[in-house]
Protein backbone atom coordinates (compact mmCIF):
# COMPACT_ATOMS: atom_id res chain seq x y z
CA UNK A 1 0.00 0.00 0.00
CA UNK A 2 1.31 3.39 -0.87
CA UNK A 3 1.26 6.22 1.52
CA UNK A 4 1.59 9.90 0.16
CA UNK A 5 3.54 12.31 1.87
CA UNK A 6 4.08 16.13 1.47
CA UNK A 7 6.47 18.70 1.69
CA UNK A 8 5.99 22.13 0.20
CA UNK A 9 8.77 24.63 -0.64
CA UNK A 10 8.39 27.91 1.50
CA UNK A 11 7.94 29.91 -1.44
CA UNK A 12 4.80 27.58 -2.67
CA UNK A 13 6.55 27.40 -5.84
CA UNK A 14 7.20 23.83 -5.80
CA UNK A 15 4.73 21.36 -4.62
CA UNK A 16 6.44 17.12 -3.76
CA UNK A 17 4.83 14.27 -4.12
CA UNK A 18 6.41 11.98 -2.37
CA UNK A 19 4.89 8.13 -2.48
CA UNK A 20 6.47 5.44 -0.30
CA UNK A 21 5.98 2.35 -1.67
CA UNK A 22 5.30 -1.11 0.43
CA UNK A 23 8.71 -1.86 -1.21
CA UNK A 24 9.62 1.05 1.22
CA UNK A 25 11.28 2.53 -1.82
CA UNK A 26 10.39 6.86 -2.24
CA UNK A 27 8.69 7.85 -5.34
CA UNK A 28 9.21 11.82 -5.93
CA UNK A 29 6.60 13.98 -7.88
CA UNK A 30 7.12 17.43 -8.29
CA UNK A 31 5.10 19.89 -9.58
CA UNK A 32 5.39 24.11 -10.23
CA UNK A 33 2.62 25.29 -9.26
CA UNK A 34 1.79 28.03 -11.86
CA UNK A 35 -1.25 30.63 -12.12
CA UNK A 36 -3.87 30.72 -10.20
CA UNK A 37 -7.18 29.51 -12.70
CA UNK A 38 -10.60 29.84 -10.15
CA UNK A 39 -11.40 29.70 -6.80
CA UNK A 40 -14.22 28.69 -4.91
CA UNK A 41 -15.78 27.99 -1.58
CA UNK A 42 -12.84 26.31 0.19
CA UNK A 43 -10.82 25.53 -2.59
CA UNK A 44 -8.32 27.26 -4.94
CA UNK A 45 -6.90 25.87 -8.52
CA UNK A 46 -4.29 26.69 -10.00
CA UNK A 47 -1.91 25.28 -13.08
CA UNK A 48 0.54 22.87 -12.33
CA UNK A 49 3.16 21.28 -14.48
CA UNK A 50 5.31 18.10 -13.55
CA UNK A 51 8.33 18.53 -13.42
CA UNK A 52 9.71 15.56 -14.30
CA UNK A 53 7.00 15.14 -17.32
CA UNK A 54 6.35 18.43 -18.07
CA UNK A 55 2.49 17.25 -18.26
CA UNK A 56 0.15 20.55 -17.34
CA UNK A 57 -2.59 19.70 -14.33
CA UNK A 58 -5.36 21.25 -12.54
CA UNK A 59 -4.14 21.40 -8.68
CA UNK A 60 -7.24 22.01 -6.54
CA UNK A 61 -5.93 22.92 -3.17
CA UNK A 62 -7.71 23.15 0.40
CA UNK A 63 -6.28 24.65 3.30
CA UNK A 64 -6.96 21.72 6.09
CA UNK A 65 -8.01 24.44 8.48
CA UNK A 66 -10.60 24.92 6.38
CA UNK A 67 -11.94 21.44 6.26
CA UNK A 68 -11.07 21.34 9.62
CA UNK A 69 -14.57 20.07 10.89
CA UNK A 70 -15.58 16.16 10.61
CA UNK A 71 -18.56 17.08 8.25
CA UNK A 72 -16.54 19.31 5.87
CA UNK A 73 -13.85 16.62 5.92
CA UNK A 74 -16.32 13.74 4.75
CA UNK A 75 -17.87 15.83 2.24
CA UNK A 76 -13.99 15.94 1.00
CA UNK A 77 -13.61 12.72 0.85
CA UNK A 78 -17.18 11.56 -0.47
CA UNK A 79 -15.67 14.19 -3.57
CA UNK A 80 -12.68 12.11 -4.13
CA UNK A 81 -14.43 9.10 -3.40
CA UNK A 82 -17.07 9.83 -6.29
CA UNK A 83 -14.68 11.37 -8.81
CA UNK A 84 -11.66 8.84 -9.02
CA UNK A 85 -13.32 6.07 -9.88
CA UNK A 86 -15.49 8.24 -13.02
CA UNK A 87 -13.98 7.42 -16.15
CA UNK A 88 -15.83 9.23 -19.44
CA UNK A 89 -14.54 11.82 -21.85
CA UNK A 90 -17.18 14.41 -21.20
CA UNK A 91 -15.85 14.76 -17.23
CA UNK A 92 -12.80 16.00 -15.97
CA UNK A 93 -10.09 13.34 -15.23
CA UNK A 94 -9.00 12.86 -11.86
CA UNK A 95 -5.09 12.05 -11.68
CA UNK A 96 -4.58 11.62 -8.01
CA UNK A 97 -4.28 13.41 -4.43
CA UNK A 98 -2.66 13.61 -1.40
CA UNK A 99 -1.78 15.72 1.84
CA UNK A 100 0.85 17.52 3.70
CA UNK A 101 0.18 19.35 7.31
CA UNK A 102 -1.68 22.36 5.93
CA UNK A 103 -3.14 21.51 2.87
CA UNK A 104 -5.26 18.79 0.65
CA UNK A 105 -4.16 18.23 -3.20
CA UNK A 106 -6.65 17.18 -6.10
CA UNK A 107 -4.73 16.58 -9.14
CA UNK A 108 -6.87 17.44 -11.95
CA UNK A 109 -7.03 17.34 -16.06
CA UNK A 110 -5.63 20.26 -16.94
CA UNK A 111 -8.66 22.14 -19.31
CA UNK A 112 -7.21 25.22 -21.27
CA UNK A 113 -10.12 26.95 -22.68
CA UNK A 114 -11.77 27.47 -18.69
CA UNK A 115 -15.51 27.12 -18.35
CA UNK A 116 -18.56 28.25 -20.20
CA UNK A 117 -18.97 30.68 -17.66
CA UNK A 118 -15.45 32.41 -18.98
CA UNK A 119 -17.19 31.87 -22.66
CA UNK A 120 -19.99 33.78 -21.31
CA UNK A 121 -18.74 36.27 -19.81
CA UNK A 122 -16.70 37.42 -23.34
CA UNK A 123 -20.22 36.48 -25.58
CA UNK A 124 -23.46 37.30 -23.71
CA UNK A 125 -25.08 34.92 -25.02
CA UNK A 126 -24.42 32.14 -27.90
CA UNK A 127 -26.12 30.45 -31.40
CA UNK A 128 -28.54 27.53 -31.11
CA UNK A 129 -25.92 25.24 -32.65
CA UNK A 130 -23.00 25.94 -30.28
CA UNK A 131 -25.97 25.43 -27.61
CA UNK A 132 -26.61 21.86 -29.24
CA UNK A 133 -22.86 21.01 -29.29
CA UNK A 134 -22.18 21.76 -25.55
CA UNK A 135 -25.42 20.56 -24.23
CA UNK A 136 -25.00 17.09 -26.63
CA UNK A 137 -21.49 16.69 -24.57
CA UNK A 138 -23.35 17.13 -21.21
CA UNK A 139 -26.22 15.18 -21.66
CA UNK A 140 -23.65 12.51 -23.12
CA UNK A 141 -22.00 13.26 -18.91
CA UNK A 142 -24.91 13.15 -17.48
CA UNK A 143 -26.04 9.63 -19.06
CA UNK A 144 -22.89 8.26 -17.72
CA UNK A 145 -22.90 9.64 -14.06
CA UNK A 146 -26.55 8.92 -13.57
CA UNK A 147 -25.91 5.49 -14.85
CA UNK A 148 -23.36 4.89 -12.43
CA UNK A 149 -26.06 6.66 -9.69
CA UNK A 150 -24.42 9.60 -9.42
CA UNK A 151 -26.06 12.92 -9.33
CA UNK A 152 -24.04 16.02 -9.85
CA UNK A 153 -26.21 18.56 -8.26
CA UNK A 154 -24.30 21.37 -9.38
CA UNK A 155 -24.12 21.98 -13.12
CA UNK A 156 -23.78 25.49 -14.03
CA UNK A 157 -21.47 27.31 -16.30
CA UNK A 158 -18.83 27.77 -14.09
CA UNK A 159 -18.23 23.81 -13.85
CA UNK A 160 -18.31 22.93 -17.50
CA UNK A 161 -14.60 23.03 -18.91
CA UNK A 162 -13.44 23.12 -21.95
CA UNK A 163 -10.79 21.30 -23.22
CA UNK A 164 -8.38 22.08 -25.80
CA UNK A 165 -10.10 20.91 -28.36
CA UNK A 166 -12.90 22.64 -27.00
CA UNK A 167 -14.31 19.33 -25.40
CA UNK A 168 -16.72 19.33 -23.06
CA UNK A 169 -15.73 18.38 -19.36
CA UNK A 170 -18.07 18.28 -16.44
CA UNK A 171 -16.03 18.98 -13.47
CA UNK A 172 -16.14 19.90 -9.61
CA UNK A 173 -17.73 16.86 -8.12
CA UNK A 174 -18.15 18.96 -4.34
CA UNK A 175 -21.93 18.95 -4.34
CA UNK A 176 -22.41 14.83 -5.92
CA UNK A 177 -23.59 12.50 -4.48
CA UNK A 178 -24.02 8.68 -4.82
CA UNK A 179 -27.26 6.73 -4.40
CA UNK A 180 -26.92 3.04 -2.38
CA UNK A 181 -29.61 2.11 -4.37
CA UNK A 182 -32.65 2.90 -6.57
CA UNK A 183 -35.32 4.95 -5.47
CA UNK A 184 -32.78 6.47 -2.49
CA UNK A 185 -33.79 10.19 -2.35
CA UNK A 186 -31.40 12.69 -0.61
CA UNK A 187 -32.54 15.71 1.78
CA UNK A 188 -29.39 17.90 1.89
CA UNK A 189 -30.20 21.21 0.47
CA UNK A 190 -27.43 22.20 -1.90
CA UNK A 191 -26.47 23.76 -5.31
CA UNK A 192 -25.87 27.37 -6.90
CA UNK A 193 -29.26 29.31 -5.90
CA UNK A 194 -29.60 30.37 -10.46
CA UNK A 195 -29.60 26.40 -11.04
CA UNK A 196 -30.95 24.77 -8.05
CA UNK A 197 -33.90 22.22 -8.46
CA UNK A 198 -37.45 23.42 -6.31
CA UNK A 199 -37.71 19.62 -4.72
CA UNK A 200 -34.43 20.87 -3.09
CA UNK A 201 -35.50 23.70 -1.94
CA UNK A 202 -38.85 21.99 -0.61
CA UNK A 203 -37.02 19.60 1.10
CA UNK A 204 -39.96 17.79 1.74
CA UNK A 205 -39.84 14.54 -0.45
CA UNK A 206 -36.07 14.49 -0.95
CA UNK A 207 -34.47 14.49 -4.47
CA UNK A 208 -32.96 12.79 -7.15
CA UNK A 209 -31.69 12.19 -10.76
CA UNK A 210 -34.38 14.85 -11.57
CA UNK A 211 -32.27 17.31 -10.47
CA UNK A 212 -29.85 17.49 -12.68
CA UNK A 213 -32.10 17.88 -15.69
CA UNK A 214 -33.82 21.07 -14.00
CA UNK A 215 -30.02 22.30 -13.78
CA UNK A 216 -29.64 21.51 -17.21
CA UNK A 217 -32.71 23.41 -18.73
CA UNK A 218 -31.56 26.30 -16.66
CA UNK A 219 -28.16 26.40 -18.54
CA UNK A 220 -29.64 26.13 -21.69
CA UNK A 221 -32.08 28.91 -20.97
CA UNK A 222 -28.90 30.59 -19.95
CA UNK A 223 -26.73 30.02 -22.97
CA UNK A 224 -29.01 31.22 -25.23
CA UNK A 225 -30.92 34.24 -23.16
CA UNK A 226 -27.76 35.10 -21.70
CA UNK A 227 -28.94 34.88 -18.21
CA UNK A 228 -30.70 32.28 -15.74
CA UNK A 229 -34.20 32.07 -15.69
CA UNK A 230 -34.89 32.98 -11.75
CA UNK A 231 -31.77 34.89 -11.14
CA UNK A 232 -32.47 38.36 -9.26
CA UNK A 233 -31.07 40.98 -6.91
CA UNK A 234 -31.90 38.98 -4.35
CA UNK A 235 -31.26 35.32 -3.61
CA UNK A 236 -34.38 34.93 -1.57
CA UNK A 237 -36.68 36.33 -4.40
CA UNK A 238 -34.61 33.91 -6.67
CA UNK A 239 -35.72 31.13 -4.33
CA UNK A 240 -39.55 32.76 -4.32
CA UNK A 241 -39.13 32.58 -8.35
CA UNK A 242 -37.94 28.86 -8.48
CA UNK A 243 -40.87 27.58 -6.03
CA UNK A 244 -43.37 29.48 -8.57
CA UNK A 245 -41.47 28.87 -11.57
CA UNK A 246 -41.60 32.20 -12.46
CA UNK A 247 -40.20 32.91 -15.72
CA UNK A 248 -40.37 34.40 -18.95
CA UNK A 249 -38.75 34.38 -22.55
CA UNK A 250 -37.62 38.06 -23.04
CA UNK A 251 -39.33 39.36 -26.45
CA UNK A 252 -35.94 41.26 -27.55
CA UNK A 253 -34.86 37.96 -28.16
CA UNK A 254 -35.75 35.44 -30.88
CA UNK A 255 -35.79 31.86 -29.72
CA UNK A 256 -36.99 28.88 -32.20
CA UNK A 257 -39.84 26.93 -31.12
CA UNK A 258 -37.94 24.21 -30.62
CA UNK A 259 -36.06 25.85 -28.37
CA UNK A 260 -38.50 27.04 -26.18
CA UNK A 261 -40.23 23.85 -25.94
CA UNK A 262 -37.49 21.94 -25.03
CA UNK A 263 -36.68 24.45 -21.95
CA UNK A 264 -40.42 24.44 -20.88
CA UNK A 265 -40.40 20.88 -20.76
CA UNK A 266 -37.67 20.40 -18.43
CA UNK A 267 -38.33 23.50 -15.93
CA UNK A 268 -41.49 21.57 -14.84
CA UNK A 269 -41.62 22.17 -11.28
CA UNK A 270 -42.86 18.41 -10.46
CA UNK A 271 -39.70 16.13 -11.08
CA UNK A 272 -42.19 13.32 -12.08
CA UNK A 273 -42.80 15.32 -15.06
CA UNK A 274 -39.39 16.05 -16.18
CA UNK A 275 -38.33 14.57 -19.54
CA UNK A 276 -35.84 11.89 -19.37
CA UNK A 277 -32.51 12.15 -21.14
CA UNK A 278 -33.22 10.13 -23.64
CA UNK A 279 -36.42 12.20 -23.77
CA UNK A 280 -34.44 15.24 -24.25
CA UNK A 281 -32.05 13.85 -26.90
CA UNK A 282 -34.93 12.78 -29.57
CA UNK A 283 -36.46 16.04 -29.23
CA UNK A 284 -36.78 18.30 -32.00
CA UNK A 285 -34.20 21.13 -30.67
CA UNK A 286 -31.41 18.52 -30.74
CA UNK A 287 -32.63 17.03 -34.36
CA UNK A 288 -33.44 20.22 -36.80
CA UNK A 289 -29.69 19.92 -37.77
CA UNK A 290 -26.58 18.47 -37.82
CA UNK A 291 -24.27 19.03 -34.84
CA UNK A 292 -20.16 19.62 -35.15
CA UNK A 293 -18.17 16.82 -32.80
CA UNK A 294 -16.78 20.13 -31.53
CA UNK A 295 -16.34 23.85 -32.49
CA UNK A 296 -13.61 25.95 -33.69
CA UNK A 297 -11.22 27.83 -30.77
CA UNK A 298 -12.43 31.15 -32.41
CA UNK A 299 -16.00 30.72 -31.12
CA UNK A 300 -14.52 31.43 -27.68
CA UNK A 301 -14.34 35.03 -28.70
CA UNK A 302 -16.78 35.82 -31.66
CA UNK A 303 -19.75 33.54 -33.20
CA UNK A 304 -19.44 31.11 -35.66
CA UNK A 305 -19.45 32.40 -39.09
CA UNK A 306 -22.73 32.07 -41.35
CA UNK A 307 -21.17 29.90 -43.69
CA UNK A 308 -19.62 27.57 -40.87
CA UNK A 309 -23.22 27.45 -39.43
CA UNK A 310 -24.84 26.55 -42.91
CA UNK A 311 -22.70 23.24 -43.43
CA UNK A 312 -24.84 22.03 -40.78
CA UNK A 313 -28.42 22.69 -41.77
CA UNK A 314 -30.17 19.72 -43.73
CA UNK A 315 -31.40 19.54 -46.63
CA UNK A 316 -35.11 20.11 -46.57
CA UNK A 317 -37.05 17.17 -45.75
CA UNK A 318 -34.12 15.28 -44.54
CA UNK A 319 -35.08 13.60 -41.21
CA UNK A 320 -32.60 12.57 -38.58
CA UNK A 321 -32.19 8.61 -38.01
CA UNK A 322 -30.91 9.40 -34.28
CA UNK A 323 -32.99 8.75 -31.76
CA UNK A 324 -36.00 7.25 -34.25
CA UNK A 325 -37.96 4.23 -34.47
CA UNK A 326 -40.69 2.84 -36.59
CA UNK A 327 -43.27 5.15 -34.85
CA UNK A 328 -41.68 8.05 -36.20
CA UNK A 329 -43.64 8.30 -39.09
CA UNK A 330 -46.81 8.46 -37.05
CA UNK A 331 -45.64 10.78 -34.51
CA UNK A 332 -45.14 13.23 -36.85
CA UNK A 333 -47.70 12.95 -39.45
CA UNK A 334 -49.22 16.59 -39.22
CA UNK A 335 -47.46 19.79 -40.07
CA UNK A 336 -51.12 21.28 -38.64
CA UNK A 337 -50.22 22.27 -34.88
CA UNK A 338 -53.89 22.49 -33.98
CA UNK A 339 -54.13 18.57 -35.71
CA UNK A 340 -51.43 17.29 -33.49
CA UNK A 341 -51.14 19.83 -30.28
CA UNK A 342 -47.37 19.21 -28.68
CA UNK A 343 -47.53 18.13 -25.28
CA UNK A 344 -47.40 21.03 -22.36
CA UNK A 345 -44.78 21.56 -19.90
CA UNK A 346 -43.61 18.71 -18.57
CA UNK A 347 -43.92 16.48 -21.14
CA UNK A 348 -41.10 14.73 -22.38
CA UNK A 349 -41.13 13.65 -26.59
CA UNK A 350 -44.79 12.46 -27.56
CA UNK A 351 -47.21 11.62 -30.24
CA UNK A 352 -50.68 12.92 -29.70
CA UNK A 353 -53.79 13.00 -31.62
CA UNK A 354 -57.08 14.76 -31.61
CA UNK A 355 -60.01 13.88 -33.84
CA UNK A 356 -63.52 14.86 -34.07
CA UNK A 357 -66.76 12.71 -35.22
CA UNK A 358 -65.77 13.61 -39.18
CA UNK A 359 -62.46 12.75 -38.73
CA UNK A 360 -61.91 16.37 -39.24
CA UNK A 361 -58.92 18.44 -37.26
CA UNK A 362 -60.57 20.17 -34.59
CA UNK A 363 -58.76 23.53 -35.34
CA UNK A 364 -62.59 24.68 -35.62
CA UNK A 365 -65.69 24.37 -34.19
CA UNK A 366 -67.07 21.42 -36.59
CA UNK A 367 -70.05 21.99 -38.25
CA UNK A 368 -70.83 18.24 -38.16
CA UNK A 369 -72.81 16.57 -34.83
CA UNK A 370 -70.15 15.21 -32.30
CA UNK A 371 -72.15 11.72 -32.78
CA UNK A 372 -71.24 9.91 -35.45
CA UNK A 373 -74.27 10.58 -37.35
CA UNK A 374 -74.60 6.73 -38.55
CA UNK A 375 -76.37 3.68 -37.79
CA UNK A 376 -73.95 1.18 -35.62
CA UNK A 377 -71.65 4.54 -34.73
CA UNK A 378 -69.76 4.07 -31.25
CA UNK A 379 -71.71 6.05 -28.61
CA UNK A 380 -67.88 7.87 -27.11
CA UNK A 381 -64.43 7.34 -28.82
CA UNK A 382 -60.97 8.57 -27.92
CA UNK A 383 -60.62 12.20 -29.22
CA UNK A 384 -57.39 13.00 -27.80
CA UNK A 385 -54.20 10.82 -26.49
CA UNK A 386 -50.49 11.22 -26.00
CA UNK A 387 -48.05 8.82 -26.76
CA UNK A 388 -45.53 8.85 -23.17
CA UNK A 389 -44.63 4.86 -23.16
CA UNK A 390 -40.91 5.48 -22.89
CA UNK A 391 -41.54 6.76 -19.29
CA UNK A 392 -45.07 5.87 -18.39
CA UNK A 393 -47.44 5.24 -20.50
CA UNK A 394 -50.37 6.11 -22.66
CA UNK A 395 -52.98 9.23 -21.59
CA UNK A 396 -56.31 9.87 -23.27
CA UNK A 397 -59.29 11.73 -22.82
CA UNK A 398 -62.57 10.62 -24.07
CA UNK A 399 -64.90 12.34 -26.53
CA UNK A 400 -67.60 12.32 -23.30
CA UNK A 401 -65.03 13.88 -21.11
CA UNK A 402 -63.45 10.85 -18.72
CA UNK A 403 -59.52 10.53 -18.83
CA UNK A 404 -57.37 8.25 -18.70
CA UNK A 405 -53.77 6.26 -18.77
CA UNK A 406 -52.61 2.98 -19.89
CA UNK A 407 -49.72 2.30 -17.66
CA UNK A 408 -46.47 0.61 -18.77
CA UNK A 409 -47.14 -2.26 -16.18
CA UNK A 410 -50.67 -2.64 -17.89
CA UNK A 411 -52.73 -0.97 -15.19
CA UNK A 412 -55.60 1.71 -16.48
CA UNK A 413 -56.29 4.51 -14.49
CA UNK A 414 -59.98 6.48 -15.54
CA UNK A 415 -61.50 9.24 -13.98
CA UNK A 416 -64.71 11.21 -14.63
CA UNK A 417 -65.23 14.50 -16.80
CA UNK A 418 -65.69 16.18 -13.51
CA UNK A 419 -62.97 14.91 -12.16
CA UNK A 420 -64.75 14.45 -8.90
CA UNK A 421 -63.56 10.54 -8.37
CA UNK A 422 -61.43 7.80 -10.27
CA UNK A 423 -61.35 3.92 -10.78
CA UNK A 424 -57.92 1.99 -10.88
CA UNK A 425 -57.83 -0.95 -12.55
CA UNK A 426 -54.72 -3.74 -11.65
CA UNK A 427 -53.85 -7.41 -12.36
CA UNK A 428 -55.48 -9.66 -9.75
CA UNK A 429 -53.48 -12.58 -8.24
CA UNK A 430 -54.92 -15.20 -10.77
CA UNK A 431 -53.99 -15.07 -14.77
CA UNK A 432 -56.90 -13.27 -16.07
CA UNK A 433 -58.39 -11.53 -13.22
CA UNK A 434 -58.76 -7.82 -12.83
CA UNK A 435 -58.91 -6.07 -9.97
CA UNK A 436 -61.35 -2.75 -9.87
CA UNK A 437 -61.10 -0.22 -6.99
CA UNK A 438 -63.12 3.00 -7.05
CA UNK A 439 -61.28 5.93 -4.96
CA UNK A 440 -62.05 10.22 -5.06
CA UNK A 441 -59.28 12.19 -5.75
CA UNK A 442 -59.58 13.45 -1.69
CA UNK A 443 -59.06 10.02 -0.52
CA UNK A 444 -56.78 7.10 -2.45
CA UNK A 445 -53.78 4.44 -1.40
CA UNK A 446 -50.58 6.12 -1.13
CA UNK A 447 -49.25 3.75 -3.61
CA UNK A 448 -51.15 5.18 -6.03
CA UNK A 449 -50.28 9.17 -5.19
CA UNK A 450 -47.69 9.52 -8.34
CA UNK A 451 -50.23 7.91 -11.06
CA UNK A 452 -52.78 9.97 -9.85
CA UNK A 453 -50.46 13.07 -9.75
CA UNK A 454 -50.04 11.49 -13.97
CA UNK A 455 -53.69 11.32 -14.40
CA UNK A 456 -54.55 14.94 -13.55
CA UNK A 457 -51.49 16.22 -15.15
CA UNK A 458 -52.39 14.42 -18.53
CA UNK A 459 -56.23 15.46 -18.02
CA UNK A 460 -55.25 19.06 -17.67
CA UNK A 461 -53.17 19.13 -20.82
CA UNK A 462 -55.92 16.71 -23.02
CA UNK A 463 -59.13 18.96 -21.77
CA UNK A 464 -61.57 18.55 -24.20
CA UNK A 465 -63.83 21.39 -24.77
CA UNK A 466 -66.30 19.49 -26.98
CA UNK A 467 -68.00 16.66 -24.82
CA UNK A 468 -70.85 14.70 -25.41
CA UNK A 469 -72.80 13.78 -22.62
CA UNK A 470 -72.30 9.68 -22.63
CA UNK A 471 -71.64 8.12 -19.52
CA UNK A 472 -70.79 4.39 -19.23
CA UNK A 473 -70.55 2.62 -16.08
CA UNK A 474 -67.88 1.77 -15.11
CA UNK A 475 -65.69 4.17 -16.49
CA UNK A 476 -64.34 3.78 -20.35
CA UNK A 477 -60.99 2.62 -20.00
CA UNK A 478 -58.42 1.46 -23.47
CA UNK A 479 -58.21 -2.08 -22.74
CA UNK A 480 -54.94 -2.50 -24.83
CA UNK A 481 -53.53 -0.29 -27.64
CA UNK A 482 -50.39 -0.63 -30.38
CA UNK A 483 -48.49 1.71 -31.95
CA UNK A 484 -47.04 0.53 -35.50
CA UNK A 485 -45.58 2.46 -38.69
CA UNK A 486 -48.89 2.95 -40.13
CA UNK A 487 -51.36 3.47 -36.75
CA UNK A 488 -52.11 3.89 -34.04
CA UNK A 489 -55.53 1.44 -32.33
CA UNK A 490 -57.14 1.14 -29.53
CA UNK A 491 -58.69 -1.93 -28.14
CA UNK A 492 -61.52 -0.39 -26.03
CA UNK A 493 -63.57 -1.69 -22.60
CA UNK A 494 -66.47 -1.24 -24.37
CA UNK A 495 -66.53 -3.35 -27.25
CA UNK A 496 -64.69 -0.98 -29.93
CA UNK A 497 -61.48 -1.04 -31.68
CA UNK A 498 -60.50 2.34 -33.03
CA UNK A 499 -57.74 2.85 -35.35
CA UNK A 500 -56.15 5.91 -36.55
CA UNK A 501 -54.23 6.05 -39.60
CA UNK A 502 -50.89 7.53 -40.35
CA UNK A 503 -53.13 9.37 -43.45
CA UNK A 504 -55.27 11.00 -40.72
CA UNK A 505 -58.28 7.90 -42.03
CA UNK A 506 -59.95 6.41 -39.30
CA UNK A 507 -61.81 2.91 -38.70
CA UNK A 508 -64.07 2.03 -35.73
CA UNK A 509 -65.00 -1.41 -35.33
CA UNK A 510 -68.23 -1.67 -33.52
CA UNK A 511 -68.43 -5.29 -31.96
CA UNK A 512 -71.71 -4.40 -30.13
CA UNK A 513 -73.65 -2.82 -33.35
CA UNK A 514 -71.67 -4.69 -35.44
CA UNK A 515 -70.94 -2.26 -38.24
CA UNK A 516 -67.98 -0.65 -38.82
CA UNK A 517 -67.48 3.26 -39.36
CA UNK A 518 -64.91 4.48 -41.82
CA UNK A 519 -64.03 8.21 -41.71
CA UNK A 520 -61.43 9.17 -44.76
CA UNK A 521 -58.66 11.40 -44.66
CA UNK A 522 -60.90 14.10 -46.38
CA UNK A 523 -63.80 13.49 -43.22
CA UNK A 524 -66.52 11.65 -45.23
CA UNK A 525 -68.07 8.81 -43.20
CA UNK A 526 -69.86 5.51 -44.25
CA UNK A 527 -70.98 2.94 -41.89
CA UNK A 528 -71.56 -0.55 -42.92
CA UNK A 529 -72.82 -3.57 -41.61
CA UNK A 530 -69.20 -5.75 -40.49
CA UNK A 531 -70.82 -8.70 -42.53
CA UNK A 532 -70.12 -6.55 -45.82
CA UNK A 533 -67.41 -4.42 -44.76
CA UNK A 534 -64.55 -6.14 -47.04
CA UNK A 535 -67.08 -6.04 -50.40
CA UNK A 536 -68.08 -2.70 -49.79
CA UNK A 537 -66.96 -1.52 -53.01
CA UNK A 538 -64.70 0.77 -50.52
CA UNK A 539 -61.18 -0.21 -51.86
CA UNK A 540 -59.50 2.78 -48.86
CA UNK A 541 -62.00 1.25 -46.25
CA UNK A 542 -61.31 -2.65 -47.17
CA UNK A 543 -57.55 -2.06 -47.44
CA UNK A 544 -57.41 -0.51 -43.64
CA UNK A 545 -59.73 -3.21 -42.47
CA UNK A 546 -58.03 -6.31 -43.54
CA UNK A 547 -54.88 -4.76 -41.80
CA UNK A 548 -56.38 -3.95 -39.03
CA UNK A 549 -58.04 -7.37 -38.74
CA UNK A 550 -54.32 -8.93 -39.10
CA UNK A 551 -53.48 -6.52 -36.15
CA UNK A 552 -56.20 -7.77 -33.63
CA UNK A 553 -55.32 -10.99 -34.37
CA UNK A 554 -52.09 -10.97 -32.35
CA UNK A 555 -53.45 -7.97 -30.50
CA UNK A 556 -55.95 -10.35 -28.56
CA UNK A 557 -54.00 -13.52 -27.44
CA UNK A 558 -50.90 -12.07 -27.33
CA UNK A 559 -51.69 -9.41 -24.30
CA UNK A 560 -47.76 -9.87 -23.19
CA UNK A 561 -46.02 -8.55 -26.35
CA UNK A 562 -48.08 -5.16 -26.68
CA UNK A 563 -48.59 -3.10 -23.66
CA UNK A 564 -45.33 -1.95 -24.03
CA UNK A 565 -45.04 -0.81 -28.10
CA UNK A 566 -41.48 0.48 -27.91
Amino acid sequence: MNLAIMSRHDDMQIIEEKLVKSTGEILVRRYSKGRLLGKGGFAKVYEAINIESKTMYALKMMEKASISKARQRQKFMAEVKIHKVLHHTNIVKFEGYFEDSDYVYIILEICPNQTLNDLMKRRKRITELETQCYLTQVLSSLRYLHSHRVIHRDIKLGNIFLSEKMEVKMGDFGLAAKLEFDGEKKRTICGTPNYIAPEILDGKNGHSYEVDIWSFGVLMYTLLIGKPPFETNDVKTTYRRIKMNAYSFPDHITLTSEAKDLIEKILVTDPVLRPTISDIEEHPFFLKNLIPKFLPTSTLAIPPSSTYLRQFEKPTGLSSGRGRDSSSKLRSMSNNKEDLKPPSRGEGRAMSGERNASGSSMKKQSTISLYIPTVGGPRIWVKKWVDYSNKYGLAFVFSNGCAGMYFNDASKISCTKDGQLFQYLSKGPNPGEDILNEYTFDEYPQELMKKVKLLQHFKKHLKNDEIIHESISPLPYIKKWLLTSHAIIFRLSFKIVQVYFTDKSELMLCSDTKYVVYISKNGEITSTPLINALDSGNREMSKRLRYTKEIITTMIPNTGKINSPR
